[in-house]
């Protein structure tokens, strides 16, 4: 019975968000365009965190957030899903990356009134936004949005290439090249961010109160409340503590898998401080 009623929510607010999101075309023009302290854009790849960042987050009273990801509630940022390559945009780079010279076309004000509109409040001092495809676009980010600060994370790219095939079925090299890709991307692109703070996957799962007291320093909040974080979490699909997957996700990778990842992205683990995993025995 418990089990009936919540899937029965879940129902009920994906429908909300999709009407919501249907018209959001007409109602945003009623909106006038955000004005926060700080705009906060959570940066990496997919399967990262990025998730488990921005609904912890977004439990803080000052930050204001959108029921799924930016990218779904505007039309003049391309998307990876509608282009039919799901979490993998970094294999096209040339499709969706952006700097602060580059997108003259792109109505900036259409965007930040499209997300004002879906925001559970658009007046709150910080407005999150979380799109993995929008790692690719910080600079711009940067440009646009003024006072825009970035949260960058990083995991495991062994951990990663399996969760984005698992989750999108796409090979292991495939979902490897994004995560290598991606983060080269990213990577490149931090010099140039005026406000930026990198966590990292593990430590966050490691100490999630002390990263997270880390987040609201450089926002310049109050931390949040210590009991949020013994709370589960909704994260694609599944409500989890905060804990370290790595384990389990390396458990579902081939030996074969890991030498094709060590080949493929063995100097991008050693750039992010992970060890190459040794295969002779």
């Amino acid at each position: 019975m418990i089990t009936f009623f919540m899937n029965w929510n879940s129902i009920i607010f994906k429908n909300a968000i999709y009407l919501k999101a249907k018209f959001k075309n007409i109602a945003y023009r009623f909106y006038p365009e955000p004005k926060p302290g700080k705009w906060l854009f959570i940066s990496g790849c997919y399967n990262s965190g990025t998730t488990l960042l921005a609904d912890v987050l977004g439990l803080h009273p000052q930050i204001g957030t959108m029921p799924l990801e930016g990218r779904r509630f505007t039309d003049e940022l391309k998307n990876a899903d509608a282009m039919g390559i799901p979490r993998l945009w970094a294999l096209k780079p040339e499709e969706f990356y952006l700097n602060e010279a580059m997108g003259e076309h792109i109505n900036v004000s259409r965007i930040k009134r499209q997300w004002a509109y879906m925001y559970n409040d658009f007046r709150k001092p910080v407005l999150l936004e979380k799109s993995p495809v929008n790692s690719g676009r910080t600079r711009w980010f940067q440009h646009h949005f003024e006072n825009s600060y970035f949260v960058i994370i990083f995991r495991n790219g062994y951990a990663v290439a399996e969760g984005i095939r698992r989750k999108a079925g796409h090979s292991i090299e495939n979902s490897l090249l994004q995560w290598v890709r991606s983060n080269e991307i990213i990577l490149a692109d931090m010099p140039f961010l005026q406000n930026k703070l990198v966590v990292s996957y593990e430590k966050l799962t490691a100490n999630p109160q002390d990263v997270f007291s880390q987040i609201t320093r450089f926002l310049d909040l109050p931390e949040l409340p210590a009991e949020i974080f013994s709370k589960k979490f909704k994260v694609h699909e599944r409500r989890q503590s905060i804990e370290n997957f790595n384990d389990s996700s390396l458990k579902n990778l081939t030996s074969e898998e890991i030498a094709l990842i060590n080949s493929l992205a063995g100097e991008m683990l050693l750039k992010l401080g992970y060890k190459v995993i040794n295969l002779r025995i």
